[in-house]
This record gives structure tokens, sequence and C-alpha cells, in this order.
């Protein structure tokens, strides 16, 4: 967000101010609802770890209990989508303050390291992220509501023939799409980050988990070593709602759903955030539909300092 503020310091809003200056990952936030729980998962993470307890036992002692790292992580954190707000010169600010999971990042990093390297020896940084920056408009009813500025990190850059840059946004799922979870749990937020990212496609690394996957393909059972990669396949993002309501089934999420929740969550910003000066930590309780808003300058204040700093003008 610094350097997204730098830029506006430098460049400033053009002829007319926007409503909102944010990013890509508060937008992908809002438009998308809780996790579900998916009741028909089939091979799952857990079921992987169950068969794992089924062949090596408990050992000693029996434990108390059996869950997974996802559990504890919720139970254990009282609030989630952790978002700071503040208003300085009519314009709304808003920033996510979530912590990223580090091993997904791990991940992630390795394997847009994998589809962006232009030799085979160049080492893996974490500081060559790719930004771009966006307008948007919310309508209601047909007329604008809100404008948005936004910012956030693109993935992956390729040259057309025509000479046009084309985004894509890359992701590492565990058993990739063959995996329920995958629908339930990314599906929507991978479209959403494609949406607001301006990326047609999105290319998904199937990886295996904590232990070896067995899969056979034409009759022959192939093993992937733990903690791998082993396919990789483009989506079209915009088959993505589709291909979330197989056999006709109830859709998990809809696009239109989407826009509601974003335009709902802005306008509860908008109504809340009213004085220039005004801070706001916003948060949501795990499973809840519900946003929390508190004012806190205490919380926000540093954000606060940050914008006047990189827009005195503003």
């Amino acid at each position: 967000m610094e350097s997204f503020l730098d830029y506006i310091g430098q460049n400033g809003f053009g002829n007319q101010k926007p409503d909102f200056v944010t990013s890509k990952d508060v937008l992908q936030t809002a438009t998308c609802s809780e996790k579900q729980i998916n009741p028909r998962m089939q091979k799952s993470q857990m079921e992987s770890f169950l068969d794992y307890i089924g062949q090596n036992g408990f050992g000693n002692q029996k434990p108390d209990f059996v869950t997974s790292k996802d559990l504890l992580k919720s139970v254990t954190s009282l609030e989630t989508h952790l978002i700071h707000v503040c208003k300085v010169g009519g314009v709304i600010f808003v920033l996510k303050m979530d912590k990223e999971n580090a091993m997904e990042s791990k991940n992630q990093l390795i394997f847009n390291h994998l589809m962006t390297k232009k030799s085979e020896n160049e080492p893996i940084r974490n500081d060559s992220i790719q930004k771009g920056v966006w307008k948007a408009e919310m309508l209601n009813g047909g007329k604008k509501e809100y404008s948005i500025l936004y910012s956030g990190k693109v993935d992956a850059i390729q040259k057309t023939k025509m000479g046009k840059s084309r985004n894509y946004e890359l992701e590492v799922a565990f058993g990739g799409c063959e995996n329920d979870a995958f629908w339930w749990e990314k599906s929507c937020k991978l479209f959403w980050k494609s949406f607001f990212g301006a990326s047609p496609s999105i290319i998904i690394a199937s990886r295996t988990g904590e232990f070896a996957l067995k899969k056979k393909i034409n009759d022959i059972m192939i093993t992937y070593p733990k903690n791998s990669i082993y396919e990789i396949k483009e989506l079209s993002r915009d088959e993505l709602p589709s291909l979330a309501a197989p056999n006709n089934q109830r859709p998990l999420w809809t696009v239109s759903d989407g826009k509601k929740n974003l335009y709902n969550f802005l306008k509860l910003v908008k109504s809340h955030v009213k004085r220039d000066g005004d801070c706001f930590v916003i948060s949501r309780i795990p499973g809840s539909q519900k946003w929390n808003f508190k004012q806190d300058i205490a919380s926000v204040g540093t954000f606060k300092e940050a914008i006047q700093i990189s827009i005195p003008n503003l």
C-alpha cells in the first residue's frame, strides 16, 4: 500500500477524486462470503490424514483430539479479515491487515518463480513483485454510486502477438481442480482475484500435501511424492462460476451475489466513516457474514500518517 500511496502522491487522482482507495485483496475479501463447510468433500486433506492414522496408528497414546491446522487457526483467532479504514481529504482509504499463511506464501512464491523465471539459474526473489493500478465503478440501478481506485499484485504478464500485455493469476492448490475443496474454498476467491486483476484466466498448480499421492492414469498407478506439483492446468475465469455448480446443483456462489456483497460492504464503510479523520478497524468473526466496526484512532494512526505523508496535497 505504501508504494501505491507514493504512486498517487506523484500522479494524483486525475480530474476527480475516487470515493475509495484500496487494494485488490480488500475487494476480493468483500465479494466472497465466509468459507463454507463442504458436506460432500471427497479426497480431502483430512481424509488423507485419517488414512495416515489408519496405517501408522497413534503410537503409545491416543490423543484427546484429532483435527486440522485450519481449525486451530480459526478458533485461536477471534476475528478474521482485519481491515483498517480512514478518511483523509474526502477519500476513504481501506487497507487489509491480515497476515498471509507462511507455508502457502512459500509454495506460491516457488510456483510463481517457476512460471516467470527468464533463465534456468535465476534465483528466487521476494522483492520482484509486479503491480497494477486499476479504476472501477460500483453501479446501483444502472447509475454510478461509488468510484474505486485500487492496486494489487500481478502474478505473471505475457506480451501478446499484438504487443499488448496479458495478465495471469497463478495459484497452488492441494489436489487441484479434482478436489472438491478447491471449488468450495478457492473458486470464488480466484474468480474475483482474476476479475479485479484483469486476468482472463488462472493457471492452477495441483500439489500433494504432507503425504504422497497415488493416482491411476491409463491403468497405471503413479505415485507423486509429498509436497510436490504434479499437474498444471489453465482455467478460464469466466467459466469458473458454471464449473462451481456441476450437474445443475445449487451454485456454491454467484457473480451477482459477489457484486451485492461488495456494494453492501462499501455502503457500510461509507455509512460509518463519514468525516475526515475518522479511523475504524473492521473485522469479521469466522463463519459470520456480519462486519464489525470499531472506531480506533490508535490502531489506524500509522496508516493515516502514511497517507498524509505520501499525499500531502490531498
